[in-house]
């Protein structure tokens, strides 16, 4: 459809030159034109070669109307008029033929030349090749209604040629990643100079890097997995550690559970079963409001042992909220919205610590134990002796859900709703009898692993092999659904842990705490309060990740000298880590604030409350569970 189209609010003609040959106008018209801005320079470089430049006589048609929509046209000079009416105003450079963008089969009105024209033509293929981006998409779509409904200046998509922004905090974090390391590695060596330091040449080294690191995770720099691939590349390159340690990690037992269940979970995604037996608890429930909050708490919390990663439990439940919460009276949305979205959150992140197979960080903090210790804390023994603090903290977490949220409105969701879902769903398909049937055999995996002598890794890894035999994992799907990001993160931090543990460095920092071996042994109630106190502070600058690496590095080693098992020092320090107030803390806060924006919930201070009531509400929980740990042998 023809339309004077002044993207930048005048009729801005992008490439045109009277000195320029075709192709440098299509390619200036590229890098100019705020459509494109999102495009790659790969697709751009390859549209030089499908558009290319017209020119028109007088009176000359660019196409009928009824023609078949295959062609977009920018107008760079002249001026064209609607076909058949000559004498009406004339339209000036801008898009024409929008309708080849938009999938319509047909042009609904005609387009002439009034006087000499050049017009860029961008072919069906140029279309295909952009209208994956959205800029370029919306845009066209945009200039088309605003034709239909009158409005001809068209204001510029918001960012499309601002110029980049710097971004100061970034800037700060690049400074340091560089000047931390120099500080550390001099200061160090100057300490070693002097004699007050008993560290290896490498071990000072490594802390550098590890310096950097620390920064790049601490101003989010770079992905988290770059920074741990960062951490043991750099020990290989400078010698500091041969490639089978520094690499360790991409062939453990870790690595390849976590392999097993992140496909395992792939399938349970893409199959609908989370859906399903969120439909399911609805039906089979009473219609209170009540139930449906322990429904959103409940899926979340079901799917903790098998989907390895917070953010993608988050992703996976985040759609359930707008899902019933959409057309609610908004005195409900306001009333009841912000604790059905604290118990879909919590229910997917929450119970993160007593499960060793939820989070990256928790295969971390096993392969840390001693080796003894390991083997006794593996997926069942791991649960049970967290089950008292799992216990507390939930029942503390429902009554200060019922407190906090009181609200006296009534909030029904018919069951002549949900039975319809559940009709439209149907019978149980093969995708999702196979993630029953793997999810089956990995319990008993789990909680038989005594009985059958089999490395549970294994176990998962022949659960994968089994989906992927049979179809319900595709070819597809195993490479662009399981989050390899991940698997790479969980490679380098055990890496990173071994290198760490290869220079030293370990033992020196523990040398430098022998103070908090008195206080964990004498006193280990004070030392859980200045353990849930120092990380609550750290959490304040560092990731959960980057926390618990750090505390379990320094801590750790020292359980080995008193009568508090190692095991303890680790749960502690996922447990405390893993709580946030502010959504920076948290990359899957953010990014389920980001799922769910489209639902507006009441009052955001209820909500910072809520966060740091749950704090003490861990705190209170472990200190309830002491007797039970003392009952274990945990602690004497």
């Amino acid at each position: 459809m023809g339309s004077d189209v002044r993207v930048a609010g005048d009729e801005t003609v992008y490439g045109f030159s009277a000195s320029q040959d075709g192709s440098s106008r299509v390619c200036q018209f590229l890098l100019d034109c705020p459509l494109f801005a999102a495009s790659t320079l790969e697709d751009k470089a390859r549209s030089v070669g499908l558009a290319y430049i017209k020119e028109l006589k007088s009176g000359e048609v660019l196409f009928h109307k009824g023609d078949r929509a295959k062609t977009l046209f920018y107008l760079l000079d002249g001026r064209l008029a609607l076909e058949g009416e000559p004498d009406k105003d004339t339209l000036g450079a801008g898009f024409y033929g929008e309708e080849s963008v938009m999938g319509m089969p047909t042009y609904i009105a005609g387009l002439v030349a009034s006087r000499a024209c050049t017009v860029l033509v961008m072919p069906r293929a140029f279309i295909a090749l952009h209208s994956r981006y959205a800029q370029f998409y919306q845009g066209i779509v945009d200039h088309f209604h605003r034709q239909l409904s009158g409005e001809l200046v068209i204001s510029e998509p918001s960012g499309s040629l601002a110029l980049a922004r710097v971004d100061n905090g970034m800037l700060v974090g690049w400074a340091l990643s560089l000047c931390i390391p120099l500080a550390v590695f001099l200061g160090l060596h100057s300490l070693k100079s002097e004699g007050l330091l008993d560290l290896s040449d490498n071990g000072i080294t490594y802390s550098a890097i590890l310096g950097t690191c620390a920064v790049m995770w601490m101003f989010r720099l770079l992905p988290d997995y770059i920074t741990g691939l960062f951490s043991i590349l750099s020990a290989v390159l400078m010698g500091i550690a041969a490639p089978e340690t520094a690499f360790s990690g991409f062939s453990s037992d870790s690595f390849f559970l976590a392999m097993g269940i992140l496909g395992l979970s792939v399938v349970i995604k893409s199959s609908g079963l989370s859906y399903r037996l969120f439909i399911a608890l609805l039906r089979i429930g009473p219609a209170r409001k009540f139930w449906y909050n322990l429904s959103f708490f409940t899926v979340g919390g079901l799917l903790t042992p098998f989907i390895p990663t917070t953010n993608g439990r988050v992703t996976l439940v985040a759609n359930l909220l707008p899902e019933i919460l959409t057309g609610v009276p908004e005195k409900i949305r306001r009333a009841e919205g912000p604790r059905l979205k604290m118990n879909l959150l919590h229910g997917a992140s929450l119970l993160s610590p007593f499960f060793v197979s939820s989070k990256s960080v928790n295969f971390i903090v096993l392969g840390m134990l001693p080796l003894q210790v390991q083997e006794s804390f593996q997926w069942v023994s791991w649960f049970i002796a967290g089950s008292a603090v799992c216990g507390v903290m939930l029942a503390l977490y429902l009554l200060l859900n019922l407190v906090m949220f009181r609200n006296r409105v009534s909030f029904v969701v018919p069951k002549s709703i949900v039975r319809s879902q559940q009709q439209l769903l149907g019978r149980l398909t093969g995708q999702e009898w196979s993630g029953l049937l793997g999810l089956a055999v990995l319990l008993f995996g789990l909680m038989f692993s005594s009985l059958h002598k089999l490395d549970i890794a294994w176990v998962a890894m022949a659960i994968l092999f089994y989906l992927m035999m049979f179809g319900f994992l595709g070819q597809k799907q195993f490479r662009a659904s399981i989050d390899w990001s991940f698997l790479v993160f969980l490679g380098s931090l055990i890496g990173m842990v071994n290198v760490i543990r290869e220079t030293g460095i370990h033992l020196w920092l523990s040398d430098q705490l022998n103070f908090l071996v008195v206080l964990m042994d004498s006193s280990p109630g004070i030392f859980v309060v200045v353990l849930a106190i120092s990380i609550a502070l750290v959490r304040i600058v560092l990731p959960i990740n980057a926390t618990v690496i750090v505390f379990a590095t320094l801590l750790i080693p020292l359980a080995s000298n008193v009568s508090l098992n190692p095991w303890i020092i680790g749960f502690l320090i996922l447990l405390f880590s893993e709580s946030f107030i502010l959504p920076y803390q948290a990359s899957y806060y953010s990014l389920f604030l980001e799922l769910t924006s489209s639902v507006e919930v009441g009052s955001q201070k209820k909500i910072f409350v809520f966060h740091c009531a749950i704090w003490l509400i861990k705190l209170s929980a472990v200190y309830a569970s002491i007797p039970f740990w003392v009952h274990l042998g945990l602690l004497a």
